[in-house]
């Protein structure tokens, strides 16, 4: 009912726009016809400035075509996974997909067109999941199959774009600003109990702990992927190279830190999650909840990775999903072709922070602000003003101490004292002329933490060649 709803609030939309400017145009003609030149082309160019945006929204979103992106996923070159597909569509209750396609970015989807059902699976969740949690994402996906959800994609997806478009030409009037939300409020609704419809699915397919383990890891691995991309595939970039990327991406979550940081963000992430009425998924932390009431099996949860589902993807096509181009390069020697530059521009980034924060720009003008507790005025006043004080604090704290682990970094490669190496756990480490690895991060971090630790900071970096502190 209420996407029946949903899409006569749509097409409202439409034939609201329609009624204004074709009243608008009306007056125009009854202006002109009393006489009045001058107020009759005003009320034209009023309505060709409201209708003539929305009509091209319209005329874009009519002729538009979803088309599948990212790596084919053939039955020839993956039968594993494929096999697996097989098997949870027969539990769903549905005909699985035709096309499977490898994306970027942390997460899955499916939609039809022509009757043709595609499932796009992302990269992360592959390398990051185990074989128990990508069953039941999949699951998850397949029961929007089953439940109808995506018969209607190529309609929506339509509307939804033209509306979308008219709206960000910024011509709408208020009346049409406050239908569009209507039609936003009503569709999430709509689109919320499809979601605990897939999860359903999920759990009867795949068993409750391995679909409660997929959406608490699902979040974190994004994260990782995120700072994986930023941190190291920026290396790559920077020296137009290509490296092992889904290898490095591997390396970086089997690092034992890295294993601790997303186990502690599953939690964290759940519970910091906002809540909207617009929001088109429930919440994970109420999504894991209501799944504990789903009857299903527990089964167990085949802890074997992801990826061995596939079989060996192509380098070229997953530097082609991440954007990077260039010959190949171990990723050690990604790091003496870009590292230095890397550390260069952090530390760059503190200096100019210390200059327009007049604390000044020089590593002993940082260590001193931080010492006399001046840490916040480093970073400036947080852009996201949801935060808590809490949040804020650990923000800036992890902010200053990579910036600060990369100036001293500079001075001691630029000095000659130290050279770079890959560290999977922490971006760089610092290979001293004696043969000792020395891990900035680790360094530095107390003095950015506690101003009562900068002294014996102080003495640290001075023993190990940096000047000026």
């Amino acid at each position: 009912m209420r996407a029946a709803l949903a899409l006569v609030v749509l097409a409202g939309f439409f034939v609201l726009a329609v009624a204004l400017v074709g009243g608008l145009t009306a007056l125009a003609v009854w202006r002109f016809s009393a006489g009045d030149a001058e107020g009759g082309t005003w009320l034209v160019v009023v309505a060709l400035a409201f209708g003539g945006p929305a009509l091209w929204a319209t005329l874009r979103a009519v002729f538009a075509r979803p088309e599948p992106t990212g790596f084919p996923l053939t039955r020839e070159d993956h039968p594993g996974l494929w096999r697996h597909v097989d098997e949870l569509a027969r539990l769903a209750g549905t005909r699985g997909p035709d096309d499977i396609r490898l994306v970027d970015g942390a997460n899955a989807s499916v939609w039809e067109r022509r009757g043709v059902r595609y499932l796009e699976l992302g990269l992360p969740l592959v390398a990051g999941l185990g074989v128990g949690e990508l069953r039941s994402v999949l699951a998850h996906e397949l029961g929007h199959y089953g439940g109808g959800h995506t018969q209607l994609a190529a309609v929506t997806f339509r509307a939804k774009l033209a509306l979308e478009l008219s709206l960000r030409q910024g011509h709408a009037f208020g009346v049409l600003s406050a239908w569009a939300k209507l039609y936003a409020l009503l569709a999430a609704s709509e689109s919320r109990d499809h979601e605990r419809f897939a999860d359903e699915v999920a759990v009867a397919a795949a068993g409750r702990d391995a679909a409660r383990r997929a959406l608490l890891r699902s979040g974190p691995v994004g994260e990782a992927w995120s700072d994986y991309l930023t941190s190291y595939v920026a290396l790559a970039l920077m020296a137009g190279r290509t490296p092992p990327l889904l290898d490095g991406f591997r390396c970086y979550l089997g690092h034992p830190r890295r294993g601790h940081e997303l186990r502690e963000l599953e939690t964290v992430l759940a519970e910091r999650e906002p809540t909207s009425v617009f929001d088109s998924h429930p919440p994970v932390r109420e999504r894991v909840a209501r799944m504990a009431q789903v009857g299903g099996g527990d089964a167990p949860v085949d802890e074997r990775p992801g990826w061995t589902l596939l079989s060996d993807i192509p380098p070229e096509a997953v530097a082609e999903l991440v954007g990077v181009r260039g010959p190949f390069a171990t990723w050690e020697e990604l790091v003496a072709l870009s590292g230095p530059a890397h550390v260069r521009r952090y530390a760059d980034a503190l200096r100019h922070a210390g200059r327009v924060s007049k604390v000044g720009g020089t590593l002993a003008d940082v260590l001193a602000a931080l010492e006399r507790g001046r840490l916040h005025e480093l970073t400036g006043a947080p852009v996201d003003a949801s935060l808590t004080p809490e949040q804020v604090r650990e923000t800036a704290v992890e902010t200053v101490t990579e910036l600060l682990a990369c100036a001293v970094a500079d001075q001691l490669v630029t000095a000659n004292r130290a050279v770079l190496e890959l560290n999977w756990g922490g971006m760089f480490v610092l290979r001293l002329p004696d043969g000792a690895a020395v891990h900035l991060t680790d360094l530095v971090g107390p003095a950015v933490r506690d101003p009562g630790r900068v002294p014996r900071v102080r003495r640290d970096l001075r023993a190990i060649g940096v000047d000026g502190v």
